[in-house]
């Protein structure tokens, strides 16, 4: 009896560690990656222009639409 109580205890742990721990899942839709996240003009005359460019990656699986952007 005691033998059979401990198989069965196996079992059910066995089986709620398998499905209890699934693999880590890829998260879909888009995912923006900055290479650059700032950039220092240092000094800059009062009155001049600047300009910097930042390249915008996306790693997901889906197109990543940029509807809004804060400089500053």
């Amino acid at each position: 009896m005691k033998r059979l109580f401990t198989l069965a205890s196996f079992i059910v742990v066995f089986f709620f560690s398998l499905f209890s721990f699934s693999p880590a899942q890829t998260p879909s839709g888009p995912s923006m990656v900055l290479p650059e996240k700032s950039f220092d003009f240092d000094q800059v005359e009062e009155g001049k222009v600047v300009e910097h460019a930042f390249k915008v990656l996306n790693k997901g699986s889906q197109p990543l639409e940029i509807k809004n952007v804060n400089p500053g």
